[in-house]
């Protein structure tokens, strides 16, 4: 068994991990942002953790967290794959869901993700973490889809958002469903800013060209870096899809270092 069949071993076998430590470790916290709804995120933090990563998957965004901390959704997208990576790295991580108001077929579209509506739903969220374990910088770290509503609520929240923001395969280009992270007032946020890309990222939607606009957008942000991944494996799916270069597939543990080694010199 070589190439493409052990990369995908790899996969399951990384998710089969991170599925067994959420069981054993992970806490799920929920909130209400809306009368009859519940917001949950499965939250794994040790003791020694300085910063917590709230990972905002792509796609639909539906991770479908029950109480007990199982989940069923995102099982393949690179953060939710990648959260034992980020422990290892010494950075804890909360795995940020739909409103149980949007578990529906849509899910979070790109509207309700650049919403109004949704970056108060992540502020209540950054309260909620930052009430649990006071002292840790809270992080933002959106993926596809995801760098829409992270980088939305670090424009819109102000001293109640993030320390710091990033962003990985950020949406650049508009597509069927429209917007993109250039249509965000970018110049409003206000904190630290990683973005990661792969150079070889042939989703549509998220161009490697694009990357070096949007940085340059963060004219607000105290400091503001681009991030330019090679290598791995292209994967057989569609090219959005989370086991390809989008989503940096074979080289998660290259991807995960330069974030946790950027957030930790902040």
């Amino acid at each position: 068994m070589t190439g493409v069949p052990l990369l995908r071993l790899a996969v399951i076998l990384l998710c089969l991990a991170c599925a067994m430590r959420a069981t054993l470790a992970a806490e799920v916290l929920e909130t209400e942002p809306r009368p009859g709804v519940t917001l949950r995120m499965l939250a794994d933090v040790p003791a020694d953790a300085k910063a917590i990563a709230m990972l905002f998957p792509g796609g639909a965004g539906m991770v479908r967290i029950d109480a007990d901390g199982r989940f069923r959704g995102t099982k393949r997208n690179f953060l939710t794959r990648s959260r034992d990576l980020f422990i290892a790295a010494g950075i804890g991580t909360a795995l940020v869901d739909a409103p149980s108001d949007q578990w529906d077929e849509d899910g979070l579209t790109y509207a309700r993700r650049m919403a109004p509506a949704r970056a108060g739903e992540i502020r209540l969220a950054i309260a909620r973490l930052r009430e649990t374990w006071p002292g840790r910088k809270i992080w933002l770290v959106g993926t596809s889809r995801g760098t829409l509503d992270a980088a939305s609520a670090a424009a819109t929240l102000g001293d109640k958002g993030p320390d710091g923001l990033v962003l990985t395969s950020t949406i650049g280009r508009d597509g069927k469903q429209g917007g993109t992270v250039l249509d965000l007032a970018l110049d409003r946020i206000a904190v630290p800013v990683l973005l990661v890309h792969h150079a070889n990222d042939g989703c549509a939607v998220t161009p490697p060209e694009a990357a070096p606009r949007i940085r340059n957008r963060l004219t607000g942000a105290p400091a503001a870096e681009l991030v330019m991944m090679d290598g791995g494996d292209s994967g057989h799916g569609r090219a959005c899809d989370a086991t390809t270069h989008h989503g940096f597939l074979g080289i998660e543990g290259k991807a995960i270092r330069a974030i946790a080694a950027w957030i930790g010199s902040r």
